[in-house]
């Protein structure tokens, strides 16, 4: 069976992102689980919207199969957190099964409800751990409604769809009394909360607007304030499920059930919130762990060309999503406002302390295979935590590569940094960390990377390159060694700063990256 025209799978499409939109800011508000960060809302509207926006290069002649593809695979690249892991998955699954039923204009009841059945199944399967009382609730709930409904006599398409959203309500209630931190705030599931916004813009499509009416609807809230809707406070907990965020996009490996498997089994050992969900040939991964160089690591091991990396203590913090503009842009300059940091490296145990001091970390182990869209993400995420963003890449090969990327499509607030080097990041990612408010942030960091006299050498060579760049008036000393090599190699490094500037501090790190042996930076007054 050939599907139909894509026409009603764009609009559905296009109407859950929209719905997420408008509601994000309810469902940021409610987001107590899996870490009350108060970003599921957005999370899930950006998956969506890039999963559209893949849609929206196809011709307008694109075919159903085209349509489904397209989404399946923007969403997969572009999902944020948990939640959005989740729902690229579980809308993946609902499109190729509903493209191998015909199509969701001619799909029938039961092919509808069996592929709400298929999402259901995959959104399970791509989480670690599964809980009752969240997003994986309400896609059973819904497609047992659906497949009830199905095997009704007469059952029509509408009879399904309805059936659908009625089940999921009465899940999404329920998760206030399964969830004990819903229960404890007083509010649903957020990600399910979403999740129902997509079966109800579904239903909407499928049997008409007004298909809903006669259903009860679900309060969000136990105890709307008078802004309308109660906000859980956000916090940023050392929890036990991990202090940071790790994502990363790679290839199945030509066997996606065998390596989203073995990633699923060698995340969960490292922290909690694990979701890993594959399409067209792609693996996506996430985890909230306290051990994020072991989740590099994991990322690295699957050859991912770019792992993402955040804290959650600081949050992610979401606000303007869209690419600022030059008014936005020209406001933030005037007003001295904060920017956000996005800081590319090549060694994936700076990953952690960068990410620390409020950096979005984009780990990029091959420097040429820095792609646009993942430095686009970055941008977009790092930009929610000021006005504009500023870019610190750890070698030449990925400070070009930003730059061109920059250049290839202008974005106003965008500034990338003349840094070269890991120990520049280093100093510049603190040194924007300490700004003051009112500081332009650029600026600030921009000194702080020529202040920063480098060197990339190897433990033979170290004492002569350390004796080079010393002088009395140097503050920290920063050594990244590489893979392999110990930290004793430091040692002469405090000797020779003893003699010539014994007041500077002398920090290590481990790199994690292969060549050259040890990176140096010494910053002075």
């Amino acid at each position: 069976m050939t599907p139909a025209e894509p026409h009603d799978l764009r609009r559905w499409l296009s109407a859950g992102a929209q719905a997420l939109k408008r509601a994000r800011g309810r469902l940021d508000a409610i987001n107590v689980f899996p870490v009350p960060d108060s970003d599921t809302g957005t999370n899930m509207y950006l998956t969506m919207q890039e999963g559209n926006r893949a849609v929206a290069k196809l011709p307008a002649s694109a075919s159903h199969r085209e349509v489904v593809a397209a989404f399946a695979r923007g969403a997969l690249l572009g999902a944020r957190g948990n939640s959005g892991v989740i729902v690229s998955q579980y809308l993946s699954a609902f499109l190729t099964r509903i493209d191998a039923e015909g199509g969701l204009t001619d799909a029938k009841p039961r092919g509808i409800a069996a592929a709400l059945s298929d999402a259901a199944s995959a959104a399970y399967a791509a989480v670690g751990q599964p809980v009752a009382g969240t997003i994986l609730s309400v896609a059973e709930g819904a497609a047992k409604g659906a497949n009830a409904a199905a095997r009704a006599r007469g059952a029509r398409r509408a009879d399904v769809v309805v059936g659908a959203v009625s089940a999921a309500r009465a899940s999404l209630r329920a998760t206030t009394e399964q969830l004990p931190e819903a229960g404890a705030a007083g509010v649903v599931d957020a990600g399910a909360a979403g999740l129902l916004l997509q079966l109800e813009m579904l239903a909407e499509i499928v049997a008409g607007a007004d298909a809903l009416d006669g259903l009860d609807e679900v309060a969000w809230e136990l105890a709307p304030t008078e802004r309308g809707f109660a906000v859980v406070e956000a916090r940023h907990p050392h929890a036990p499920g991990g202090a940071y965020e790790v994502m990363f996009v790679a290839s199945d490996g030509g066997d996606a059930a065998t390596r989203m498997g073995d990633l699923r089994q060698d995340l969960t050992a490292l922290g909690d919130s694990v979701a890993v969900t594959g399409t067209h040939g792609l693996v996506q991964a996430h985890v909230h762990t306290d051990d994020p160089d072991s989740a590099v690591e994991v990322g690295i091991g699957v050859d991912a060309r770019q792992i993402l990396v955040n804290s959650l203590r600081l949050g992610a913090g979401h606000h303007d999503l869209e690419a600022p503009s030059e008014a936005q842009a020209a406001h933030a300059a005037a007003s001295g406002g904060a920017a956000g940091v996005v800081a590319l490296t090549s060694c994936p145990g700076l990953a952690a302390p960068l990410a620390d001091a409020g950096a979005v970390v984009l780990v990029v182990p091959d420097p040429l295979k820095l792609k646009r869209r993942e430095l686009r993400r970055a941008v977009r995420d790092a930009w929610g935590r000021g006005n504009g963003v500023v870019i610190a890449a750890g070698n030449v090969p990925l400070r070009n590569v930003a730059e061109r990327i920059v250049q290839r499509k202008p974005t106003a607030g965008v500034t990338v940094l003349p840094a070269e080097h890991e120990a520049q990041v280093i100093a510049a990612v603190a040194a924007g960390a300490m700004a003051t408010p009112g500081e332009p942030l650029a600026a600030v960091m921009r000194e702080a990377v020529e202040r920063c006299k480098t060197a990339a050498t190897s433990v033979d060579a170290i004492d002569d390159d350390v004796d080079r760049l010393l002088t009395p008036d140097a503050e920290i000393i920063t050594v990244i060694l590489a893979r392999g090599v110990p930290e004793s190699v430091a040692d002469s490094v405090r000797l020779s700063a003893a003699a010539v500037c014994p007041a500077a501090d002398v920090v290590v790190y481990q790199g994690g990256h292969g060549e050259p042996g040890v990176l140096v930076g010494v910053e002075t007054a």
